[in-house]
């Protein structure tokens, strides 16, 4: 019998590339839904503002990312729109109340004096908060990006999925830490430049979190 033929497209440097111009173009979608982030070190007290539309923003990428990981898109950037207009209000009443907490832990942590044991102490609750807080706040996204399910069991599931998977979680806030450290030591102007390699890590490091709930929380169609 003759060996059939390899389809174009189908090679592992082709599916590579396609990944890799996806994650490029969901970046950028991210980049410009909140342009005005770069602009936050001009803002001063209102900083946190152009903050606000993160949430539908991530959202709309983790859906676009995670129907590219099942190669299931219709194009990333068709994809991210479709979730964006679906998901948008939603995505701000999950996403304000975990940016509030942020911003209250980023005053506090502004607000210590000194560098005294218990001022080092206190920065890093904080700092170890401000991150698990921010690891809630991913799960939450992730999961608004995947199910239908209301904006309480959202917040319910998101806090739920920190502790039932431990290793996706830890996966979740190293990525978010180092995000983080990266802005904080250098500039917001990297964000054009990591933020969609970013929710796409966390979207890889994710997947056995949506399979299981789904297995667990939702009905077999």
């Amino acid at each position: 019998m003759a060996a059939t033929k390899a389809e174009f497209g189908s090679g592992k440097l082709f599916k590579a590339a396609g990944t890799v111009y996806g994650v490029m173009v969901g970046s950028g979608l991210l980049v410009l839904t909140n342009v005005l982030v770069l602009a936050m070190p001009l803002l001063g007290p209102l900083a946190p503002i152009p903050l606000v539309l993160v949430g539908p923003a991530v959202v709309a990428a983790c859906y676009a990312f995670n129907r590219l990981m099942a190669g299931e898109d219709t194009g990333v950037s068709r994809d991210f729109r479709t979730s964006y207009r679906l998901n948008f209000w939603q995505a701000l009443a999950v996403w304000l109340p975990y940016l509030a907490l942020l911003a209250v832990i980023a005053a506090n942590l502004m607000s210590l004096p000194g560098s005294n044991p218990e001022t080092v102490a206190a920065r890093v609750g904080l700092l170890g908060l401000a991150v698990l807080v921010s690891t809630a706040a991913v799960h939450a996204l992730l999961l608004l990006s995947r199910f239908a399910f209301r904006t309480v069991d959202i917040y319910r599931l998101s806090l739920y999925t920190l502790g039932s998977w431990k290793r996706v979680s830890l996966g979740n806030a190293g990525i978010v830490f180092i995000a983080g450290f990266l802005l904080t030591t250098t500039s917001v102007w990297l964000v054009p430049f990591i933020s969609g390699a970013v929710v796409y890590l966390i979207c890889l490091n994710s997947r056995p979190l949506l399979k299981r709930v789904e297995e667990k929380f939702t009905l077999p169609a």
